[in-house]
């Protein structure tokens, strides 16, 4: 018994060792209690997961979603990850802190499925399958993705669904192995990483079918064909009902029929980055999609088993090289010819942008290659001087590459050398893959206690490479949690008094927030200075509640924000027509597109109530500040309402292009509370803006009711109105739009409409409208009560439509139509009192019943054989035991 628990705590202890590294490298988001702050995790996958969790444990399915995009499907969304098993056991953990652990739990996950692959699927050795997993788990192209939870959630079964693939077995069990992988990856949400893992896993059976077909071993090759089919089309079942409604918001979606050539192309791996992106970043500021480092003793590692293949392994050889190959050339995108052949003539390719995420391919051929190079380097006796003539050769393509960056690249950041503890950092690292494979080349040629010794040093500096790289990577750069769960003043006021009103946000992140300082000295002896930045963006994205912001918030807002199936494609072309939204901008961020304030007719139709906006664009004349975020043309004579305000005079913020200085370009009217009025002519003044300010200044203190202003100039614009007291030099800035109404003032402006057009509205024939109330019972279910009719009308409710809502008048079944292309809408009799709507897709039953299907058939494959192994066992034991009966006997 000692002797079997001591064999099982060595099998053990490299997949212990394995977990135990991705911890220390991770102990900030885990042991540390801290977050990312930053990038779509805090905009995106923080409101997603929060929302989701929060249906989870009410123990509801959260159909739609009425927060962002004027309404929207939420369950469909597959980045939800809705049915995800991890996501769902960690529902009852604080968002911020289940993001956390899951990001350490599947880096783990990734880094163990490559130590499996490479031990029990091509039969390497314990070492070489710890070298695997260290370089695909702790290695760069994973760390650096970990800003997109469900890409790494997904991306962390690939080499187990490989292991499936290469490993020899009975074919039910093994597609009922793939079958599950393969629907973790579905469920996850991230159909890229899964259409490029299908892909990967595509290529790998290709190797492995020809090799078999070399050497005849076509039952083999046909298995393994089966197990690829019967698998993916039975996580297809397994995963269903979130297949099913997402394939139906993917039919409304923006990116329907796919994306332009040049939105597929963009994030190709650029030619220039490769250097850079090869080895370990040390601070250079790399776009994470390029990031695949495996240090430089990975490299050297990789390079050996490339240069010096260990013949007995052809088969890991093939299938790592050709991955790494493949991967690395996909990658590249727009940069080869095969990038357009294979967006025309590949399904599905198309739908995809972000080109170098397929680096993940190389990612874990090269860390197989790594764990051969181990193999190799175990065995001894290789020709050192080809590695080394190879190694040279990688070495003058890294440097050449990062030379071509700083002649050729057009992002600055990588047309210039790196700070120099980047540059140490990478001749310190290609030193000790040079050490590693030389000095352990000697080693391993003399005695087998000099094996061993270059296999300690090979791992052990790969091992310490890889972590202090790993310091560099997103997850070691972590704020605090209250960088998310802690209010600023705009979201608050918006949070107490927006509850149902509709906000439509267009700030920009131009601004620093007010409290700048006193957040750099509170939290800068505890966070780094990256991390404190990023708390303060965080701050900033937080007062301007960019999107989706206002889900977390559970607020209603007009934008969102999304890069997969949503927005829908009558969202996209509805906005279009009021904000510079290009052809093919398939993500949202309204606020983006959009110059100024949309004018009254576009906010009543999406019954915006407010309307958020920074200071950036505002400006401070001789000391007296003034509101610049509307304009009002002046084509004919246009009245101003200013609230009351003793004040000795008006100051008035004017652009009129080509004006000449001192020339009258208008005139003003000021009435006054007692009724009597004063005019004053407007002349032009120098001024390096775009705009200027004029006083109009009257006699002692007066309260000024209106002014009145008429052109005199074609481009007449007021841009700003402040009421100014000369006597103590106080000011109020006054609306320029009638319609809004400031509410709230700091680091950013609130504007409330408070003649907001209903949510809701009867049309009817003659023209007539009149409001509604809605009264919201759950996000899928609302209730509208009518008033007394009189005639048939058309109920219009502002809210986003897409099939699946329908609706009752008086329990009567009656047609949901989209109103405007996007808004639903209901015919209502003179009778009806009564409307409700409710969202019920026939989708998600379909999808429900699928994979309920899928479920048995699944648990069929796994329990069948040995329900039938059963009787057979007790025939033989019974069949034995008479036999026995009958000799004694």
């Amino acid at each position: 018994m000692p002797q079997r628990l001591a064999r099982a705590l060595a099998a053990a202890l490299p997949v212990l060792a394995l977990a135990g590294l991705v911890g220390a490298a991770t102990w900030k988001l885990t042991l540390g209690g801290r977050i990312i702050a930053r990038g779509d995790l805090l905009l995106y996958f923080y409101p997603l997961r929060d929302y989701a969790a929060q249906a989870i444990r009410e123990g509801r399915l959260p159909l739609w979603n009425p927060h962002t995009f004027l309404g929207a499907p939420f369950l469909a969304n597959p980045q939800v990850g809705f049915f995800y098993p991890f996501n769902v056991l960690s529902a009852w953990l604080p968002v911020e802190l289940a993001v956390s652990w899951q990001i350490a739990l599947h880096l783990a996950i990734a880094a163990i499925g490559a130590y499996a692959l490479a031990r029990v699927g091509f039969a390497l050795s314990p070492a070489s399958g710890f070298a695997c997993g260290l370089a695909f788990g702790l290695g760069g192209y994973l760390g650096a993705q970990v800003e997109h939870l469900n890409q790494l959630q997904a991306l962390a079964w690939l080499p187990w669904a490989a292991l499936i693939l290469v490993h020899r077995g009975k074919v039910a069990k093994r597609a009922a192995a793939l079958a599950g992988l393969l629907a973790l990856q579905l469920l996850a949400g991230h159909a890229q990483s899964v259409y490029i893992s299908l892909v990967g896993l595509g290529i790998l059976a290709s190797v492995r079918v020809v090799g078999f077909v070399a050497t005849r071993q076509m039952r083999a090759a046909s298995e393994l064909i089966a197990v690829l089919a019967l698998g993916g089309a039975g996580a297809a079942l397994l995963a269903a009902a979130q297949l099913v409604p997402t394939l139906e918001l993917a039919r409304e979606s923006a990116r329907a029929g796919g994306l332009p050539f040049g939105e597929a192309a963009s994030f190709s791996w650029r030619p220039w980055v490769v250097g850079r992106a090869l080895l370990p970043t040390y601070g250079d500021p790399l776009f994470p999609e390029y990031v695949a480092y495996l240090g430089g003793v990975g490299l050297a590692l990789a390079l050996l088993s490339v240069t010096c293949p260990p013949s007995i392994y052809r088969s890991g050889w093939a299938v790592g090289l050709t991955l790494a190959i493949a991967g690395g050339v996909l990658a590249l995108g727009l940069a080869t010819p095969l990038f357009s052949l294979l967006y025309h003539g590949l399904p599905g390719f198309n739908l995809f942008r972000a080109q170098a995420r397929w680096l993940v391919l190389m990612a874990l051929g090269a860390s197989l290659l790594v764990a051969l190079g181990v193999e190799r380097l175990r065995g001894g006796g290789f020709p050192v001087w080809r590695w080394a003539v190879g190694w040279l050769t990688l070495v003058a393509v890294l440097v050449t590459a990062i030379g071509l960056g700083i002649r050729l690249s057009p992002e600055p950041e990588y047309a210039a050398l790196p700070e120099r503890r980047v540059l140490v950092g990478w001749a310190g690292s290609l030193l000790a893959g040079s050490l590693v494979v030389t000095v352990g080349g000697v080693l391993a040629s003399r005695r087998a206690k000099g094996a061993k010794a270059a296999l300690a040093l090979a791992l052990l500096l790969l091992a310490f490479e890889l972590s202090l790289a790993a310091q560099f990577q997103p997850f070691a750069r972590a704020a605090d949690r209250q960088a998310l769960t802690s209010l600023r003043p705009s979201t608050a006021f918006l949070i107490a008094h927006a509850s149902g009103g509709r906000i439509l946000a267009l700030s920009s992140l131009f601004f620093d927030p007010g409290d700048k300082t006193e957040q750099e000295l509170i939290y800068s002896a505890q966070l780094s200075p990256d991390e404190t930045y990023d708390r303060l963006i965080a701050s900033k994205h937080k007062e301007i509640l960019s999107p989706n912001l206002a889900l977390y918030y559970r607020l209603n807002s007009v934008d969102g924000y999304d890069g997969g199936v949503l927005p829908t494609r009558r969202y996209a072309d509805f906005v279009r027509r009021f904000a510079d939204l290009p052809e093919g901008s398939a993500d949202g961020r309204l606020r983006e597109f959009l110059s100024g304030v949309p004018d009254e007719h576009w906010l009543d139709t999406m019954a915006v109530r407010y309307v958020v906006a920074d200071k950036t664009q505002d400006a401070f004349f001789d000391g007296v500040y003034y509101d610049l975020l509307f304009a009002q043309p002046i084509t004919q004579p246009h009245s101003f309402t200013l609230q009351r305000f003793p004040a000795t005079g008006l100051g008035v913020v004017l652009s009129a292009a080509g004006s000449l200085a001192g020339a009258p370009i208008g005139q003003a009217e000021v009435r006054f509370a007692d009724g009597s009025t004063q005019t004053f002519t407007l002349r032009a003044r120098e001024s390096a803006l775009p705009y200027f300010a004029v006083r109009l200044d009257w006699s002692g203190q007066r309260v000024a009711e209106a002014v009145t202003v008429a052109s005199r100039h074609p481009q007449l614009v007021v841009r700003g109105l402040t009421s100014v007291d000369a006597t103590d030099g106080s000011f109020l800035a006054q609306p320029v739009r009638r319609s809004m109404r400031l509410v709230h003032s700091g680091d950013v402006k609130v504007y409330e409409r408070p003649h907001v057009v209903s949510r809701a509205e009867l049309h009817f024939d003659d023209g007539e409208v009149r409001p509604v109330r809605v009264e919201d019972l759950s996000p899928e279910h609302m209730r509208l009560e009518l008033p007394k009719l009189g005639a048939p009308a058309t109920l219009v409710v502002r809210d986003a439509c897409f099939p699946g809502w329908q609706a009752t008048a008086d329990d009567t079944p009656i047609e949901v139509r989209c109103h405007e292309n996007l808004f639903r809408a209901v015919r209502v009799q003179p009778d009806a009192r009564r409307v409700e709507m409710h969202y019920r897709p026939a989708s998600l039953l379909v999808g429900i019943a699928l994979s309920s299907v899928g479920g048995l058939a699944w648990l069929g494959l796994l329990t069948l054989p040995r329900v039938l192994a059963r009787p057979c066992f007790a025939s033989y034991h019974l069949q034995t035991r008479l036999n026995t009966l009958q000799k004694s006997s």
